[in-house]
């Protein structure tokens, strides 16, 4: 289950997860994913809208194939600048975690 972090008004930055990245850049934590290949939905949702993103991963992670717990806990990050948009996206995301309607345009529903 991917996990977005609370929601938070741009004046209180305390409760903001940051990260420091291998690129030396601080990477700001939007959600928490139970493994790599749910991270990577939240990441190509991010991804397709121009959204830069890095995946912070613990290391004994990747050495042992474990998905769960804290091992397996993957933490979806942007840069600052595009901190609001990507929370934004991804909550629209959770929102429509509805089915879509399975009735084509001018179906008639009696």
């Amino acid at each position: 289950m991917i996990c977005r972090m609370d929601d938070h008004d741009q004046a209180d930055q305390t409760d903001i997860v940051k990260r420091r990245g291998p690129d030396a850049k601080v990477w700001y934590v939007v959600a928490y994913a139970m493994g790599m290949a749910e991270a990577e939905i939240s990441a190509g949702l991010l991804r397709s809208a121009g959204i830069p993103v890095f995946l912070f991963r613990e290391a004994v992670g990747s050495a042992i194939p474990v998905s769960y717990g804290l091992m397996g806990g993957v933490e979806v990050a942007v840069p600052e600048a595009y901190y609001a948009e990507a929370m934004t996206l991804l909550e629209e995301e959770n929102d429509s975690d509805e089915p879509p309607d399975r009735l084509l345009p001018g179906m008639d529903t009696e």
